[in-house]
């Protein structure tokens, strides 16, 4: 069964298939907890509507999802593709939205059909991101830990996007030889981050981390705002410099790739755009607010004329908190700009 699993996973497009046991992973939860009292971290900044510790909790032990469970299905696709090139976007003004999450529908529609099977074989399947995934994927050799929190694969570096099927079904866990980590005597993505977010090794403090500023709607702190980039949904600054997607190749588009808000939470304000949408367009009212509010930002670190023209031109149209942005960004490009004439 475990080998039709993988067969069927790997012809449905899943580059990393493994299983895992089922237990309550207290050694996660170990490593969270230092975490938490390390940063402070609260719900808010997890984007939780929870207690922070009872959430990682209930991720420890997929029993919390489906009480018979004996086998963990890891399902993973590799993300970066040639749809997702942001080397011009900043000449274009565009927005940048992080890889792989245009890729959580296609490794979603995998696990549907790998449950399916399993159902059709007699046995219950839950499939979703209710385990600790990068931990288990690490757990079994599917790739290694890097100093940025992600899993590093061998052959796709840290761009996947994973998925688990949890089920009744008993199937022999995986042990796979885990890629050495390149991160001993590297620190780039440590001294890339622009925010500090990545405080130490293995240490994100979610609070300073531009992938959660950019989906709250939470007012983002001048100091915050001159290190986000053009970055309008997610970061992938801390990928980009890895030594492990270095020699990377974007990969074709899978048809099923893109932004699905009905289905996915981190899509909520991503319906409808591409991948680096067009900045100007974002600020138009069909949009959400915090995508206009991320708009503003990346025209102000652009900082070209043809920014500030754009600024200017929606300057009068919005009021509150948005206007204030919008003068905001407004004032730095004019200073930048009459820095650079000097």
């Amino acid at each position: 069964m475990k080998d039709n699993i993988t067969a069927l996973a790997r012809s449905q497009g899943a580059d990393l298939v493994g299983v895992a046991q089922v237990r309550v992973y207290t050694d996660y939860l170990e490593q969270v907890y230092a975490q938490v009292q390390k940063t402070g971290a609260s719900k808010e900044d997890y984007m939780l509507p929870e207690d922070a510790m009872s959430f990682f909790e209930a991720l420890s032990d997929a029993r919390r999802v489906l009480p018979a469970a004996k086998s963990i299905v890891l399902l993973g696709v590799y993300s970066f593709d040639s749809a997702g090139d942001h080397s011009s976007s900043r000449q274009k003004l565009q927005g940048k939205t992080a890889r792989t999450y245009a890729y959580y529908p296609v490794v979603r529609q995998i696990a549907e059909r790998v449950a399916a099977y399993i159902e059709e074989t007699g046995f219950q399947a839950v499939q979703g991101q209710q385990i600790p995934l990068k931990y288990l994927a690490a757990h079994i050799g599917l790739g290694c830990y890097g100093w940025n929190g992600l899993l590093l694969s061998k052959d796709f570096g840290s761009y996947l996007a994973l998925r688990a099927v949890i089920t009744d079904a008993k199937l022999e866990p995986d042990a796979f030889e885990a890629p050495q980590t390149p991160c001993e005597d590297c620190a780039r993505c440590l001294k890339a981050c622009p925010t500090g977010a990545l405080y130490a090794p293995y240490k994100v403090n979610p609070a300073l981390c531009i992938n959660p500023l950019t989906r709250k709607p939470d007012d983002i702190p001048e100091t915050l705002r001159e290190q986000m980039g053009n970055w309008v949904c997610g970061c992938d600054i801390c990928q980009e410099v890895c030594p492990m997607n270095r020699g990377l190749s974007a990969r074709e588009p899978d048809p099923r790739a893109g932004f699905d808000p009905c289905h996915h939470a981190s899509h909520q304000t991503l319906g409808g755009l591409t991948r680096c949408p067009e900045l100007k367009g974002l600020l138009e009212h069909k949009h959400a607010p915090v995508m206009k509010r991320n708009a503003v930002i990346a025209l102000a670190s652009i900082g070209s004329q043809e920014a500030l023209d754009i600024l200017r031109q929606y300057r009068d149209m919005h009021t509150g908190k948005f206007a204030e942005y919008i003068a905001w960004a407004i004032q730095r490009v004019e200073q930048k700009i009459g820095e650079d004439s000097q």
